[in-house]
C-alpha cells in the first residue's frame, strides 16, 4: 500500500510536466515565437546552386526585396551538389519556424527522386510558399548551319541517323528528357553529349564540336547573331525572342518543368507562410526584379502557393511516368 501511495505521488508530481509538454506540441507558438510578431530576428535563405548563376542572382535578389519588406535580413547561404539534392535536403530538414527557407526548382523535386532515391518526400514534406520565375531554353545550332527550323535539323537526323550529336546541361536533366521525348515520337536517333553544365554546352557548340545544343547560356549567342535558335522550352514565346517558336507549336506534346519557386520546410504555421508569400509577391512584382529576369534571360511568372503546390504535384507524376517510359526510371 505504502509503495502503490508512493507511485501515485511522483505520478502526480510528473503530471505538470506533462501537461505542459502536451500543450507545447498540440499549439507550438506556446514554445515559440508568437505568428504575428515574425519575424523578429534575421532568415536563412537556401539556394541549391553555386554563387553567380541564374538561380543564385535571382534569389538573392528576391531575398533582398523581401528583406527590406519584413524588415529583417534574409542572409544567403549557397549549399549545390546533387542535381539541388543538398540544398534541398537542408530546407526539407530545417526547424519549421519560418526562419529557414530556400528557393526550390524542378529538378530535385520532380525529377530526380524518380531516378534515385533522395532524403525527402517532394509531395509531404514542404510548404509552398510561391512561384518566382521559370527558366527559358532554347534548343540552337550555329548561324552557319543550314538549319533553318527544327524540323528541317530532324530530318537531317533522318537521312542520318546516328550522326549528329547534341548537348543539354548534363545527363536526364530536364532539357535532355525534353529532347528524347521528342527524338522518339519522330522516330529518329541523336547522340546526346554528356557534358557538366551550361558553360559547356556553349563552348562544345560555339566550337562545332556538336551539332546542337540545349541551355539557358546560349540566348545571349542568339543576340549576338552567332548561332540560331530553332526551337525553344515553354508554353508560349520568350518576349525576348519572339521569333523562336515554342516546341509545342511546332507540334510536340512533349512535356517539361521550367519553374523557380520559395519554400519552407512542412509545418511552418500558415500565418507566417502568409507573411513570406506577401512579401515575395511584393519583390517579385517590382520593376527591379523584373529587370534582371531581362538580364538573366529568365521569365517572371508568378503562382500562389496553392497553385504551385499543385504544378508541383502534377509536374511529379507527369515526370514519373514519362521517365519509365523513356527507360530511365529508378528500378
Amino acid at each position: 500500500m505504502k509503495e502503490r501511495r508512493k507511485r501515485l505521488e511522483v505520478d502526480w508530481k510528473v503530471f505538470p510536466c506533462a501537461v505542459i509538454l502536451l500543450m507545447i506540441f498540440v499549439n507550438p507558438c506556446i514554445g515559440g515565437e508568437d505568428p504575428a510578431k515574425f519575424p523578429s530576428k534575421p532568415i536563412t535563405m537556401i539556394i541549391q546552386w553555386s554563387p553567380g548563376g541564374s538561380t543564385d542572382l535571382s534569389g538573392r535578389k528576391m531575398a533582398d526585396l523581401a528583406s527590406k519588406i519584413l524588415e529583417q535580413p534574409i542572409v544567403v547561404e549557397n549549399e549545390p551538389g546533387g542535381g539541388g539534392v543538398i540544398g534541398t535536403t537542408a530546407i526539407a530538414n530545417a526547424a519549421p519556424d519560418g526562419y529557414t527557407i530556400g528557393t526550390i526548382q524542378y529538378s530535385a523535386t520532380t525529377l530526380i527522386p524518380h531516378l534515385r532515391s533522395v532524403p525527402y518526400k517532394t509531395k509531404e514534406d514542404f510548404a509552398w510558399i510561391m512561384q518566382y520565375s521559370e527558366y527559358i531554353f532554347p534548343f540552337c545550332v550555329q548561324s552557319a548551319s543550314p538549319w533553318k527550323t527544327f524540323k528541317e535539323f530532324i530530318e537531317e537526323a533522318r537521312r542520318n541517323p546516328g550522326k549528329l550529336s547534341y548537348a543539354t546541361q548534363g545527363p536526364l536533366t530536364a532539357q535532355h528528357i525534353l529532347l528524347e521525348q521528342i527524338f522518339s515520337s519522330e522516330k529518329v536517333k541523336l547522340n546526346h553529349v554528356p557534358v557538366g553544365g551550361a558553360l559547356e554546352v556553349v563552348q562544345q557548340l560555339l566550337g562545332g564540336h556538336i551539332a546542337a545544343g540545349m541551355s539557358a547560356d546560349l540566348l545571349s549567342h542568339v543576340r549576338s547573331g552567332k548561332l540560331r535558335g530553332l526551337a525553344i522550352q515553354g508554353e508560349k514565346r520568350f518576349e525576348l525572342f519572339p521569333d523562336i517558336p515554342t516546341f509545342s507549336e511546332i507540334g510536340y506534346k512533349a512535356e517539361s518543368p521550367l519553374w523557380m519557386a520559395v519554400c519552407a520546410p512542412k509545418g511552418v504555421d500558415p500565418r507566417i507562410i502568409k507573411k513570406l508569400f506577401d512579401a515575395f509577391k511584393q519583390a517579385q512584382e517590382s520593376s527591379s526584379f523584373k529587370e534582371l529576369c531581362a538580364t538573366l534571360y529568365l521569365r517572371p511568372v508568378f503562382r500562389d502557393s496553392e497553385s504551385l503546390k499543385a504544378m508541383v504535384i502534377r509536374d511529379f507524376d507527369s515526370q514519373k511516368v514519362i521517365l519509365k517510359e523513356l527507360g530511365f526510371a529508378k528500378p
